[in-house]
């Protein structure tokens, strides 16, 4: 007696579950990740902000209320590291030092020496806010 066995039929693995994962993985990483882009800021501190005697320092004040004070005059910030920068070239002063007052916000800080950085400022330091 022959007994005829049927072929066993080849199973199709299911790529829709592999996909789903896949997607799943994929969005997940792309919500997590921050496409911020990060850039140092370099700060002279001490003695590398120290002036040469006979050049002095532009000492500029960043208040609370988002102002900058320059000798006396409220400036907008543009028009403060055109001014600076004009004195730099000039050889009026050798170096920007920025003092904060003590209520300000770290981003306004941080914003205040990207701007005069991007300005061509490239000696600043930061001060102590004298009393």
């Amino acid at each position: 007696m022959q007994i005829d066995v049927a072929p066993r039929r080849k199973r199709s693995v299911s790529l829709t579950p592999l996909i789903d994962v896949v997607f799943n993985l994929l969005l997940f990483f792309m919500l997590a990740s921050s496409l911020a882009r990060w850039s140092g800021l370099e700060l002279a501190t001490g003695s590398e902000a120290a002036a040469p005697d006979d050049v002095p320092s532009a000492d500029v004040y960043l208040l609370t209320t988002g102002e900058m004070r320059y000798r006396g005059d409220t400036l907008a910030l543009a028009a403060l590291a055109e001014q600076l920068r004009r004195e730099l070239e000039a050889g009026e002063i050798a170096s920007v030092i920025l003092r904060a007052e003590d209520d300000v916000r770290l981003e306004a800080l941080v914003e205040s020496f990207d701007q005069l950085g991007h300005a061509g400022i490239h000696t600043l330091a930061l001060g102590e806010l004298a009393e």
